[in-house]
């Protein structure tokens, strides 16, 4: 027993492992909400399909449904070790740039036209990032796919939750 506090050992091992438990959700709350706000991918704006003609929203759509099948199967892919076929679903999913596709002048224009900058911006990014998946599948480096592919996921996120919250409820903020 503590003879100036008038408690025992335990008790005090005990508050300070509570203390140690809340400092550590405190800190780790801090650091989600930081990286959230800093990230600023949590802010929904206007969704962006409506703004869109339809032959560029039907791109987009054929877009996005590759992009959803080459990731199912590249996360097949990569559990298994099957690093020829990560490369090969990564190029795919970099190849399906919608900037990269026989778009007319005017579909750029409209496309341009219709979408904030930022949108551009992360398609571009999730482009390069699948590339960059394509390189660790041709290096066999499985680490490095696994680090890109959740990078891509989040992205992923990140795109609907901002852009395309019309069409993915569970996602809206």
């Amino acid at each position: 027993m503590n003879k100036r506090t008038g408690t025992s050992r335990n008790t005090m091992m005990a508050t300070l492992w509570r203390n140690r438990g809340r400092r550590s959700r405190a800190i780790a709350f801090a650091v989600m909400l930081g990286s959230l706000a800093a990230a600023g991918d949590v802010i929904a704006v206007e969704p962006v399909g409506p703004q869109l003609t339809e032959k560029l929203r039907g791109l987009l759509v054929k877009e996005m449904t590759e992009v959803e099948a080459a990731m199912q199967e590249t996360y097949s892919a990569i559990i298994q070790g099957k690093h020829d076929e990560v490369a090969q679903k990564g190029q795919a999913i970099h190849d399906s740039f919608i900037l990269e596709q026989s778009l007319t002048e005017q579909d750029r224009q409209d496309l341009k036209a219709a979408v904030p900058v930022e949108f551009l911006q992360m398609d571009k990014r999730f482009h390069q990032l699948s590339a960059s998946l394509a390189e660790a599948g041709r290096q066999q480096n499985t680490q490095e796919q696994v680090k890109v592919f959740n990078r891509m996921t989040e992205s992923c996120v990140a795109c609907h939750s901002r852009y395309v919250t019309d069409r993915f409820k569970g996602l809206q903020e």
